[in-house]
C-alpha cells in the first residue's frame, strides 16, 4: 500500500489531486490534514510514503519545519505543488531536500508523472525550473546564491512589502530585515528594489 498525506487548503484542488493519485496509484491510501500543526500530529500517529504540500500552506516561513518532518519520518517523499514565480521559491525547497516540485498549472498526466517518479525513489522537477538550474550552473545565476532566509525576504520584496511589514510578518527586528535586504542587494548586484525586480524578471 502507498500511503499518501495531503496538505492542500483548496477543497476543489484537493479533490482533483486525490482523483489523480487514485487513478495513477492502484494501492493508494490517502489521508488529509489542514495545517502544519495537524500535519506533524498526523506524521507522529501514522506512517506515510508520500507527503503532497500546497505552496500556499508550505510557504518559505515554514521551511524550517521540513527538518522536523524528516526527524519524524526520515524516509517520507515530499512533493511540492507551487504557483508561478517558481524561480524565487523553488530553490529553497530543493535545498531542503524535497523530492519533487510541480506547478499547480501542470496537466493531470504531468502530475502523475511526478508522483510516479518520486515513488520510484527519483527526484522530479518540471522543465522550466530544470532549465533555470542549468542556466545557474553555466552562467552563475545570482539567485542560487541566496540563503533560505534571503529567498524568503526576496518574496516579500517582490510583492512590494516594506521593511516594517516584513519584520512583523517574520517576527524579526526591522534592523535585521534591513541587514538582510543589504545582503540580497549585494548578492544580486543591484542598488534598490526596482533594480531587484528587473533582475529577477530577467532570469
Amino acid at each position: 500500500m502507498t500511503r499518501v498525506l495531503l496538505l492542500i487548503k483548496n477543497d476543489f484542488f484537493r479533490l482533483g489531486i486525490t482523483a489523480s493519485i487514485l487513478e495513477n496509484v492502484s494501492d493508494a491510501s490517502i489521508a488529509e490534514t489542514d495545517s502544519w500543526e495537524n500535519l506533524q500530529a498526523a506524521l507522529k500517529k501514522s506512517y506515510f510514503d508520500i507527503l503532497v504540500l500546497d505552496i500556499k500552506l508550505s510557504n518559505l516561513s515554514n521551511l524550517n519545519s521540513f527538518d522536523s518532518i524528516r526527524r519524524i519520518q526520515p524516509n517520507i517523499k515530499i512533493l511540492i505543488l507551487g504557483e508561478e514565480n517558481e524561480k524565487v521559491w523553488a530553490i529553497p525547497y530543493l535545498k531542503k531536500g524535497v523530492d519533487g516540485i510541480c506547478l499547480k498549472t501542470v496537466t493531470k498526466f504531468e502530475f502523475q508523472s511526478a508522483l510516479s517518479t518520486i515513488i520510484k525513489g527519483k527526484k522530479y522537477i518540471f522543465d522550466r525550473i530544470a532549465d533555470f538550474l542549468l542556466e545557474g550552473l553555466m552562467d552563475q545565476n545570482l539567485m542560487t546564491l541566496l540563503s533560505t532566509r534571503e529567498s524568503e525576504i526576496l518574496q516579500f520584496l517582490l510583492k512590494g512589502s516594506r521593511t516594517a511589514e516584513i519584520a512583523k510578518e517574520l517576527k524579526l527586528a526591522p534592523s535585521t530585515i534591513s541587514t538582510m535586504k543589504f545582503k540580497i542587494y549585494r548578492k544580486m548586484q543591484v542598488k534598490n528594489v526596482v533594480d531587484l525586480v528587473n533582475k529577477v524578471e530577467s532570469y
